[in-house]
């Protein structure tokens, strides 16, 4: 039916019902139309496919929108299936749904999707309608049927608005519809969470006046571009105010809506908050800058290649290092590029050997050390650690390598490693370079089958060089005697310095013993040239000694021991060298075991006294003094004299000790005897004093409190001084004798005459005897010059206030000849030999008294 507006509706069951009335006389209606041509008008009118089929499912009825709808005509159609010209598997899929339906004389309505006679296809709102006799029996099957394409387009596009409407309100991004002027005219929830604003702040406002003002332009030419049609959309990182003034990252994606019909274009943005993700990249810019501008900053070299090996980080101190600008290159090209050595700084480097390559191949690189050469700068020794780096899952990222500048370092192990085996004087090599030479020089003499000579040699008198002159003309003097010297040898002998004035030489490949004594006698000769310091002439003198040996039968400390020992035995005979032989070696042996065994002989008792009586000339001769003479009974070698070990007593020291011991002793025994064998003046006690004892800073205590604990009167004490003693500093010795003598203990100079020197020392040291030496008295009567040498010096002594005493007497002859130039006391064997004390006391028991 047409109804209002000129538009068909829909027809009806009810329509139906009125249009068909009896179902017997609608069949014949629409079988015959002309029986019923209003009818069959009225049908073709309706709007809808009315299409009619028999029991069998054959179209008895095809009006025209029929025809239309489906592309077949109704001469077409008439007598065809239904379900040939109107296929559909939906159809087919509920036949039996469908028919089941009408058989109950119910109606049927559905959609479905149908085919055309042409192929296509369209969805269509279908209802059927059972047509059935007086009797009941279903006779026809009335279907009316509409293209619903239009009702399913229209519904499709009101669900998707309400799907974008709802998306829109609760996307979990910000969404807005933005007028081309920048307007706000939709936003959803999400945006005005993000921004701080209810819905109604925000509409009507304007996106511009909440960009921040270092985004605006960028966002503005943007989006002049889109509406320009140059781009489809764009998207950007910027910046907004939030409703608090607070600043939020986010990330806008643009999009312009182009209306068709007369409705204005406008913009969809869709706005996802990345604030948190932006701060933390900022965050971790500034870290990454911050990292940059230490690592740039460091002194020590940082290079580091990601997981291809291409180097990723070459900092400022590495390419100092390196001496180039930054450049990227692999590990494998830098031994060509940057010129690496090895720590020899001559070897070049392998690739596999750099330090990053092998970090990089995986290698803990501990302390490796290299050499760069730039071209255009100093080489350097660098100090590498480094290591490959990896993900949590254990894949390679890739490896880094800090270097550490340590040239200065190696210089100053290297300066440090040369001072240490070098003399810092004369820059010659010192004790341990020289015995690791040595020991290498014998190991090669196996293989050469030949020896090596040491020259070890000292200077003499080079201490009054010290003294006289001053310590700064010696060291002078001590570099010019180190390269006199390097002009003697040859340039594969090595010349060392051991210490203080001693110098030794190693020479090798030596066939005979020819050739160091060559050497020896150019050394002499060239010293016998003076040396010349501020103007003045200093000549030098070596006592050199001579080893020869090989590795066979010699260790270095051995070799050196044998040079020091001939050179000791050359400096006692004053020779200029002689060459060790093992005899000398016995000696040096016996004498270490003296100087081993003196050490313990005091806490051992082995030392004894004697006692040598001292005889007043006159009528009669009487004993009116001892001299005390120290013995050692050792426990291997027996009786010793002093002269066996007080030389070594006073080399090593122990004379300190063994003087005091005797003094005691001695002090002692006079005090007893004193008491015992009284007599006027009271019996005196000489105790000899060596030099080492002289100048000790304890003496005078010594002297004092061995007085004080013995109880002996410092008269009875005579002190006896050898005259070399004085000749060595005589102006010390007056202070030290000026001491003892305010103590009141008496003075003698020992061996008078024996030394070549002044005799002003008399007048200016308190002694009170003078004692003549021996050797002088051995020969009066025989050797005319020696009888008026004595004379002299008596006639001396007596002029001085001195008394006189005459050693060695051992001849009457000699004795009488004293007696004769009046001498005041005698000692020597002809009178009485030293004694133990018993034998000493049996002349003083004996002797007449006065």
């Amino acid at each position: 039916m047409r109804g209002h507006g000129g538009r068909y509706r829909l027809l009806t069951d009810e329509d139906l019902i009125s249009l068909v009335g009896a179902g017997d006389a609608f069949i014949h209606t629409i079988m015959d139309p002309t029986k019923n041509r209003f009818h069959a008008r009225l049908l073709d009118a309706v709007g809808q496919a009315v299409i009619a089929a028999d029991p069998l499912g054959k179209v008895i009825y095809w009006n025209r929108a029929a025809q239309e709808l489906y592309g077949w005509s109704a001469q077409e159609a008439m007598g065809r299936p239904i379900v040939e010209v109107t296929p559909s598997e939906e159809l087919a899929e509920q036949a039996e749904e469908i028919m089941g339906t009408l058989s109950h004389g119910r109606s049927w309505t559905g959609e479905f999707v149908v085919q055309r006679k042409d192929g296509t296809t369209f969805p269509a709102l279908a209802t059927d309608t059972p047509v059935h006799d007086e009797q009941g029996n279903l006779v026809a099957i009335i279907g009316v049927s509409t293209d619903i394409t239009q009702i399913k387009q229209t519904e499709e596009l009101r669900r998707g608005e309400e799907r974008f409407r709802a998306t829109f309100a609760q996307a979990a991004v910000g969404m807005a519809h933005t007028a081309p002027d920048g307007r706000l005219l939709r936003v959803n929830r999400k945006l005005c969470d993000i921004l701080g604003y209810t819905r109604e702040e925000m509409l009507g406002m304007t996106v511009q006046e909440r960009t921040h003002p270092d985004d605006f332009e960028r966002d503005l030419d943007q989006a002049r571009r889109l509406l320009a049609g140059e781009i489809e959309t764009y998207s950007m990182e910027k910046r907004f105010f939030r409703k608090d003034d607070s600043i939020v990252w986010i990330n806008l994606t643009v999009s312009l809506v182009r209306e068709a019909s007369a409705e204005p274009d406008y913009f969809i943005a869709v706005v996802e908050d990345i604030d948190e993700r932006k701060r933390t990249e900022i965050d971790l810019n500034r870290e990454r800058e911050f990292l940059k501008a230490t690592l740039e900053s460091l002194k020590v070299g940082i290079v580091a290649c990601d997981a291809e090996g291409n180097l990723t980080l070459f900092n400022k101190a590495s390419r100092e290092f390196h001496g180039v600008a930054e450049e990227k290159s692999a590990p494998d090209e830098w031994a060509e590029r940057y010129d690496l050595h090895y720590a020899d700084g001559r070897t070049p480097m392998r690739k596999e050997d750099i330090p990053l390559y092998r970090a990089y191949g995986g290698e803990n690189v501990r302390d490796a050390e290299m050499v760069i050469a730039p071209i255009d700068g100093p080489a350097r020794t660098l100090m590498a650690n480094g290591q490959a780096f990896y993900d949590d899952e254990g894949n390679k990222l890739g490896a880094v390598v800090a270097m550490h500048d340590i040239t200065e370092r190696k210089r100053a192990e290297e300066w440090l490693q040369h001072q240490a085996f070098h003399d810092p004087l004369t820059d010659l090599p010192n004790r341990y370079l020289f015995v690791d030479r040595l020991g290498q020089a014998l190991i090669r003499t196996t293989r050469l089958e030949n020896r090596v000579a040491v020259l070890f040699k000292d200077l003499d008198g080079f201490k009054v060089v010290n003294d006289s002159l001053g310590h700064e003309i010696g060291d002078r003097l001590l570099v010019a005697v180190a390269e006199r010297l390097k002009g003697c040898l040859r340039p594969k002998d090595t010349l060392a310095r051991f210490a203080g004035d001693e110098f030794i030489v190693l020479i090798e490949e030596v066939e005979g013993a020819d050739e160091p004594l060559r050497v020896t006698q150019r050394i002499t000769e060239e010293f016998q040239r003076p040396f010349v310091m501020d103007g003045r002439e200093i000549v030098l003198r070596f006592s050199i000694g001579v080893a020869l040996g090989e590795g066979y039968t010699k260790s270095p400390e051995e070799l050196l021991r044998d040079a020091a020992t001939a050179m000791y035995r050359a400096k006692d005979e004053a020779a200029d060298y002689k060459v060790f032989d093992p005899a000398m070696y016995e000696q040096a042996l016996r004498r270490l075991e003296l100087e081993n065994d003196l050490r313990h002989a005091l806490e051992k008792e082995e030392f004894t006294i004697c006692y040598q009586p001292k005889f007043r000339l006159g009528q009669p001769d009487r004993i009116e003094g001892v001299e005390a003479l120290i013995r050692w009974e050792h426990p291997q070698w027996g009786f010793m004299l002093p002269s066996d070990f007080i030389p070594v007593a006073e080399e090593t020291g122990l004379i300190i000790p063994i003087g005091g011991w005797v003094m005691k002793e001695a002090c002692h025994q006079a005090k007893e005897w004193q008491e015992r064998y009284p007599s006027e003046p009271p019996l005196g006690m000489c105790v000899n004093l060596s030099a080492r004892q002289v100048r000790h800073p304890g003496l005078l205590q010594d002297v004092s409190a061995t007085l004080r604990e013995s109880g002996l009167e410092p008269g009875s004490l005579i002190l006896e001084i050898t005259e070399g003693t004085l000749l060595k500093d005589t102006e010390l010795l007056e202070t030290i004798f000026r001491e003892l003598k305010a103590l009141g203990v008496r003075l003698a100079i020992d061996d008078f005459g024996k030394e070549y020197s002044s005799l002003s020392y008399l007048k200016r040291l308190p002694v009170d005897v003078l004692k003549i030496d021996g050797s002088f008295v051995a020969s009066l009567g025989e050797d005319p010059a020696n009888t008026t040498i004595v004379e002299a010096v008596i006639k001396l002594a007596h002029s001085l206030g001195l008394e006189v005493t005459g050693e060695w007497v051992e001849s009457a002859e000699q004795l009488a000849y004293l007696r004769r130039l009046g001498c005041d006391h005698v000692q020597g064997y002809f009178l009485a030999k030293p004694q133990p004390s018993e034998e000493v006391e049996s002349l003083l028991a004996n002797q007449p008294a006065y």
